[in-house]
């Protein structure tokens, strides 16, 4: 791509990767006076993701028998890991049209930080999966609830800004407490299933 490209003539690809740069170039400077919040709002806003997300995302499928659902979106488990491939572009562009759906862009970030947790989770813990639809809306929402609480448990009042404006990691950073929900989540789906397995002879 030259510079003297007209900007009209460049693939929608060539124009976002132009976009991204600019837009860096533009903040690089100011880069450490930016809150978390409006970091989020900066990669959310450009649907940015971790390396292999897509992989990820088709890891939690293959551990969710029942479904995942983003923004009201239901994507079940099967026909899509039959019908598509882990590299098969329809499954990231199945899941880009899932995070379109979600109208803030600091929300959008969160909700990659979700599923980016969740496929760590699921890789360390293998003999795990989940036994009902992945309600990733319900578990942001339980993980600000639990947000809340340890703020209100040190005389704080907090609320979803304050949660959006901490860091991804750390001891009290939005992963640790993502992390605690999607264990709960599944140790307690696991104990479901294990309960129901029971004969009582």
């Amino acid at each position: 791509m030259t510079l003297l490209q007209p900007i009209h003539s460049l693939s929608p690809h060539s124009l976002r990767k132009l976009l991204c740069q600019v837009l860096e170039t533009n903040i690089t400077s100011a880069s450490h006076c930016r809150t978390w919040l409006q970091q989020r709002q900066f990669s959310g806003s450009l649907n940015r993701t971790p390396p292999h997300f897509y992989d990820k995302v088709w890891d939690i499928m293959e551990c969710t028998p029942n479904g995942i659902t983003i923004a009201d979106y239901f994507l079940p488990q099967q026909p899509t890991l039959s019908d598509m491939t882990r590299t098969d572009l329809n499954f990231a562009l199945r899941i880009e049209e899932m995070f379109s759906r979600i109208a803030h862009p600091e929300y959008r970030q969160l909700m990659v930080e979700l599923m980016t947790v969740i496929s760590t989770i699921l890789k360390r813990n293998p003999e795990l999966e989940f036994q009902n639809t992945v309600n990733t809306d319900a578990l942001i929402k339980e993980t600000l609830t639990l947000f809340k609480e340890h703020h209100a448990s040190q005389g704080k009042s907090c609320d979803m800004q304050d949660f959006y404006n901490t860091p991804p990691v750390g001891t009290h950073g939005t992963m640790s407490f993502l992390a605690k929900i999607i264990v709960n989540h599944l140790l307690d789906e696991s104990m479901d299933t294990s309960m129901d397995d029971c004969t009582i002879s």
